[in-house]
C-alpha cells in the first residue's frame, strides 16, 4: 500500500494483535449537543463486533424504518469493542418505545434525549482508542520508540483499511480507472486474487481472473459478495465492463481514485522518511498544516500554507512547539507542482504509473478528483499517549484526530503489520 519501512530505529515489542475483539477499543469523541427537543434521537451504542454499515441496517430492520433516517459521524471497523453515536429522525412514539427496550446482539443502546440537528460527518473530532497487544517480547523498548518518535513524528500513512477490507486492491481498480482501462479495473475488483481471503473463494477468483467468465463467477462465488456478483450480471445481461462499475453505489466509486491518491501519499511519506529521517524537517516548497487545541483534544485546521522564505523560520520554530506539521499533497487535478522535494517526488511516482494530473478530471463525476493535502506527522505529544504493562501485555491509550489509523500509530511500537 505504499508504506515502506519505520522512521524508528529500534526493535519492536513484537506481540498478538487483536488476539480478542475486546483488546481493541474505539470510543467515538463527537461535537454533540443534547437540546432535549428537535426531531432527531441521539443514541449512544457500545458495539462488539460490528461495522457501522451493517448496525445501521439491523437497527432499521429492527425499528422498521428506512436506512436513510439514521446517521452517524463516521466508520467503524468490525473487529473491535466500539462505541459510537446515531441521531435518528423522526421516531414516533411507538417507535422511540420499541427503541428503548430494543435488543441487537452484541450491542447495548441507550438514549440520550432529542435535539434538533442531526449527527453529521463533519462532527467528528476524533477516537480515544485503547488496545492491548498479548504476550509482548520487549516492553522495555516502548520508551526509547516513544522518545524517538517525539523527536521524529509518527507517520500519518492511509492504514490498511483505505485499501480494502481483506483484498488490498481498492488502488488498483483506481488507477485503472485513471487511465480509462475500465476492463482491467472491473476484473481487478471482482476476480483478482489476493493472499488472505479465504482459500476457496480465492480459488474461485483464480479461475475467473483467468477465464473471465461471467457465467462461472455467478454460479461460483458466495452470495455475500453482492458487488461483485452484480457486476458479473450486468455483463451477463450485454453491459460494458464500464457501464457495468457505472452501476455500483457512489460512495464505492468515489473510493477507488480516493485509495489511489492515497497510495501515492504513502509512497511520498516513505520516501521522505528515508531521504530525510524525520518529518521534522521541512524545506522551502513543502507545505505545512497547524495543530489546534480543544481541551483534551487536538485537530488538524487544514489550513494549508506553503513554505516560502518569508515564513520558513516561523514554521521552523511552530514544528519545534508542535504546533505546526509537515503536509504532503493528495494529487488531484488542481495539484500545482513546483520543483521542491515532493513535487518531484510526486511528478515521479504519476509517471512510473502513467497518469498525470490532468487524468483526475474525469469525464464521470465520481472518478474525478481536484486533490487536496494532508498531515504527514501526527505529534505524539497532543495524543494523551500513555502505556501500562500488565502481566506480559501492553496496554496502550490514547487518542487521534479523525483521519488518522491507530494501527499506523502503533506500527511503530509493534514493528509488524496490523490490520
Amino acid at each position: 500500500m505504499g508504506i515502506c519501512g519505520y522512521i524508528t530505529e529500534g526493535k519492536g515489542i513484537d506481540g498478538r494483535v487483536k488476539e480478542d475483539l475486546e483488546d481493541f477499543f474505539v470510543e467515538e469523541i463527537i461535537d454533540l449537543r443534547i437540546d432535549g427537543d428537535g426531531p432527531y434521537t441521539v443514541i449512544r451504542v457500545l458495539k462488539k463486533n460490528w461495522d457501522t454499515l451493517n448496525f445501521v441496517r439491523a437497527l432499521a430492520n429492527a425499528l422498521r424504518i428506512s436506512q436513510r433516517r439514521i446517521s452517524y459521524a463516521g466508520t467503524k471497523d468490525k473487529k473491535a469493542m466500539t462505541v459510537q453515536y446515531f441521531s435518528i429522525k423522526n421516531l414516533k412514539d411507538d417507535e422511540l418505545m420499541r427503541l428503548k427496550q430494543m435488543r441487537i446482539k452484541d450491542s447495548e443502546i441507550y438514549v440520550l434525549g432529542k435535539t434538533c440537528k442531526g449527527i453529521q460527518l463533519g462532527d467528528l473530532i476524533g477516537n480515544r482508542f485503547v488496545v492491548r497487544i498479548r504476550d509482548v517480547r520487549n516492553g522495555k523498548e516502548i520508551e526509547s520508540i516513544l522518545e524517538e518518535l517525539k523527536e521524529k513524528g509518527v507517520p500519518n500513512f492511509f492504514g490498511l483499511q483505505r485499501f480494502g477490507s481483506i483484498r488490498f486492491i481498492t488502488h488498483e481498480v483506481g488507477l485503472q480507472i485513471l487511465k480509462r482501462d475500465y476492463e482491467s479495473a472491473f476484473w481487478t475488483y471482482v476476480a483478482k486474487p489476493f493472499e488472505g481471503e479465504n482459500e476457496s473463494v480465492r480459488e474461485i477468483r483464480k479461475i475467473l481472473w483467468e477465464t473471465r467468465d461471467a457465467k462461472f463467477g455467478l454460479r461460483e462465488l458466495p452470495k455475500y459478495l453482492r458487488y461483485e456478483r452484480t457486476l458479473l450480471q450486468r455483463i451477463r445481461e450485454g453491459k460494458s465492463e464500464r457501464d457495468a462499475l457505472l452501476l455500483l453505489p457512489e460512495n464505492l466509486k468515489m473510493m477507488f481514485v480516493h485509495a489511489y491518491q492515497s497510495y501515492v501519499f504513502n509512497r511520498v511519506l516513505s520516501e521522505r522518511i528515508r531521504e530525510f529521517g524525520s518529518l521534522k524537517v521541512v524545506e522551502k516548497g513543502d507545505w505545512v498544516d497547524f495543530v489546534e487545541k480543544n481541551g483534551n483534544y487536538f485537530k488538524f485546521r487544514e489550513d494549508f500554507v506553503k513554505v516560502r522564505d518569508n515564513n520558513v523560520n516561523r514554521i521552523r520554530f511552530l514544528i519545534e512547539k508542535r504546533f505546526c506539521v509537515l503536509s504532503i499533497p493528495l494529487p488531484g487535478y488542481e495539484t500545482n507542482l513546483g520543483d521542491d522535494w515532493t513535487s518531484q517526488k510526486i511528478r515521479e511516482f504519476l509517471e512510473e504509473d502513467g497518469v498525470d494530473l490532468k487524468d483526475f478530471r474525469h469525464e464521470y463525476r465520481e472518478f474525478s478528483s481536484k486533490g487536496g493535502l494532508r498531515s504527514a506527522d501526527i505529534p505524539i505529544e497532543h495524543t494523551g499517549f500513555r502505556y501500562d504493562l500488565r502481566e506480559g501485555d501492553a496496554v496502550f491509550e490514547f487518542f487521534l484526530p479523525k483521519g488518522c489509523y491507530a494501527t499506523v500509530f502503533l506500527r511503530e511500537f509493534v514493528k509488524k503489520p496490523l490490520a
